[in-house]
């Protein structure tokens, strides 16, 4: 009788990997990974709210309580085109891209509306605050299952 690692050992050294076959997901089960699979992009693809809110300059509300001029809104799925300048706010909903000069966001929570097309931030908020950076999760060539790990 031989040790189970020697028996191991010449069972593998007859045996050769198959080669690689691309197949579409409904086939894959009980195949095993040839190579790493990778992200094409990276998510969120760009920085997004993680609340329905404001998206603000920081600097604008540092001083908070202020006022803000309401510049638009921004559901989720869609995009600003403008630059967001000083002393503005864009109304932003959970998941939409933040426009172009905002860098936080205030939670519809801690605001009040001061008028047509007007809103008052009461606290101030911090640069990056409820944004979901670019890349979040995770990044464009980032190994999303090694075959190591794949279990189908």
């Amino acid at each position: 009788m031989i040790p189970v690692e020697e028996a191991l050992q010449r069972i593998l050294e007859k045996i050769s990997a198959l080669p690689e076959e691309l197949v579409s997901l409904d086939q894959a089960r009980g195949r095993v990974l040839a190579r790493p699979v990778t992200a094409r992009v990276s998510h969120p693809p760009k920085a997004v709210s993680a609340m329905d809110g404001y998206a603000v300059r920081a600097a604008d509300v540092a001083g908070a309580p202020v006022e803000l001029e309401v510049a638009g809104h921004i559901a989720a799925g869609e995009t600003f085109s403008a630059e967001l300048g000083p002393g503005h706010a864009v109304r932003i909903f959970t998941g939409a891209q933040l426009p172009r000069g905002a860098d936080a966001i205030v939670i519809q929570e801690d605001t009040e509306e001061a008028g047509e097309a007007r809103v008052l931030v009461r606290n101030p908020v911090p640069k990056g605050y409820y944004v979901r950076p670019e890349g979040l999760d995770f990044q464009a060539g980032d190994i999303g299952v090694s075959p190591a790990s794949a279990s189908v």
